[in-house]
C-alpha cells in the first residue's frame, strides 16, 4: 500500500515538475521579442453555409450555430403544385458549436432518409494582408440513414441460408427451395433476392421479416463526407471558393451506380466545387455555386449542382434563398444522388437561415 502511494507522489512530483518546467519555457519565450505577424484579411464569406454548400467560414470561438435548410420540390410541374412550393420538400435543421478559433463540430437532421450527421470542420491557414493568399479549412461528416432496416437491405438471399430454420411456412419453403434450384439452373447464382422471395407462394410477412435480417447489417446506415476548402477574398467586394471533396457510402444500389459510374468503385465519388459571392452592399450579396462528381457517365445521375440566389446577412443573421437542383441536404447526398437534371429544367426554389449565440 505504501508503495503504491509513494509511487503516485513521485508521479504527481514528476508532472508537477514538468508543468512548472514548461510555465517558465512560456515566460522566457515571452520575454523574447517574436516576429509580427501579418494582419489577417476579414473571412471570405458570412456564413459557413453557401446554398448545398459549405464554405471555410467559421463563427467566432464559443459561438452556437442554428441552421434551417429547406428545399421545396422541382419546378416542373408548374401550376399542379405551384413550382414546387407544395412538391416533395427536404428540410435540415443543424446545430454547430465552435470550440476555438479553429475548430467546430456540429449536428444536423434531415427529412430525406432521415438522415442524421455528425460534422466537423478545422480552419488550416487564414488570409493575410500582404502574407498568405488563402484560407483553408478541412471538414468532413457522418451520416446514418435512420430509415426502416427495409429500406436498407441488400436484397440478397444466400443459396447456403438455413432455410429450414428461418422460415416456418412450409409452403414457402418449398418455393423457396424451387427457386434457389431454378436461379442456379438458368442463370448460374447462387442467390435469389428478397423483391423475388416477396412473389413466391406461401410468402407472409413474418418469414420476410426473418429473411431479411440476414441482408441488413447496421453498417449499411452509414455514409461519409470529407473535403479539402481554398477560398480568396479577392476585394472587399468578391470572394470564391474552391472545393475537392471525397463521398463513400457502405451501401448503394449496384446496378444504378455500375450504370453511372466510370470506374468500379461504386461506393465512392469525387467531387470538384466552385462558390463566388459578390457584395452589393454591406448586407446584401450575390451568390453563384457548382459542383461537378467526378466518376460519373455525362447525361447520366448524379447531375452537377448549381446555385444561383442572393444572400443578405448581419453580424447574428444569415438568410439566403437561391435556385439549385438537387435537394439533398447533406454533401454526400447531394454528389451521389442527385436525381435532377438542371438542363431538363428540374430546378427548385431553396432557403438557408442561420442564427449566431455567443457565449
Amino acid at each position: 500500500m505504501h508503495t503504491y502511494t509513494i509511487g503516485n507522489m513521485k508521479r504527481l512530483l514528476l508532472g508537477a515538475i514538468f508543468m512548472l518546467s514548461g510555465v517558465g519555457m512560456v515566460i522566457a519565450q515571452d520575454s523574447i521579442p517574436q516576429p509580427t505577424q501579418k494582419p489577417l484579411v476579414k473571412a471570405p464569406f458570412e456564413s459557413g453555409y453557401f446554398i448545398a454548400n459549405r464554405t471555410v467560414a467559421l463563427a467566432p470561438a464559443h459561438t452556437l450555430e442554428l441552421a434551417i435548410q429547406h428545399d421545396f420540390g422541382t419546378v416542373q410541374q408548374h401550376w399542379k403544385d405551384m413550382f414546387g412550393i407544395w412538391g416533395g420538400s427536404n428540410i435540415r435543421i443543424g446545430f454547430s458549436y465552435t470550440l476555438n478559433k479553429n475548430l467546430q463540430i456540429g449536428f444536423g437532421t434531415s427529412k430525406l432518409k432521415l438522415q442524421q450527421d455528425f460534422s466537423l470542420k478545422y480552419v488550416v491557414a487564414r488570409q493575410q494582408k500582404g502574407g498568405f493568399p488563402l484560407t483553408i479549412s478541412v471538414a468532413g461528416n457522418v451520416a446514418i440513414d435512420c430509415r426502416n432496416k427495409s429500406f436498407l437491405g441488400n436484397n440478397k438471399l444466400s443459396s447456403d441460408l438455413d432455410y429450414g430454420s428461418i422460415v416456418t411456412d412450409t409452403a414457402f419453403r418449398s418455393s423457396l427451395n424451387k427457386q434457389i434450384a431454378q436461379n442456379q439452373k438458368s442463370f448460374g447464382l447462387n442467390y435469389i433476392t428478397y423483391n423475388q422471395a416477396t412473389t413466391l407462394k406461401g410468402a407472409n410477412k413474418t418469414d420476410l421479416a426473418s429473411l431479411f435480417d440476414h441482408t441488413f447489417k447496421a453498417s449499411y446506415r452509414f455514409s461519409y463526407f470529407a473535403e479539402a476548402l481554398f477560398a480568396r477574398r479577392f476585394c472587399k467586394e468578391f470572394s470564391a471558393q474552391l472545393g475537392i471533396s471525397w463521398v463513400h457510402y457502405n451501401l448503394v444500389d449496384q446496378a444504378e451506380m455500375a450504370d453511372n459510374h466510370v470506374n468500379g468503385m461504386v461506393n465512392d465519388n469525387i467531387d470538384i466545387s466552385g462558390l463566388g459571392r459578390l457584395k452589393l452592399t454591406p448586407q446584401t450579396s450575390i451568390i453563384a455555386s457548382y459542383s461537378q462528381p467526378v466518376w460519373t457517365y455525362v447525361n447520366t445521375a448524379p447531375w452537377p449542382n448549381f446555385g444561383l440566389g442572393v444572400e443578405i446577412s448581419t453580424s447574428t443573421h444569415t438568410f439566403q434563398v437561391f435556385l439549385t437542383s438537387a435537394n439533398g441536404l447533406v454533401p454526400q447526398e447531394t454528389i451521389m444522388y442527385n436525381h435532377n437534371n438542371p438542363y431538363n429544367g428540374a430546378i427548385l426554389l431553396g432557403f438557408n437561415i442561420t442564427r449566431l449565440w455567443t457565449f
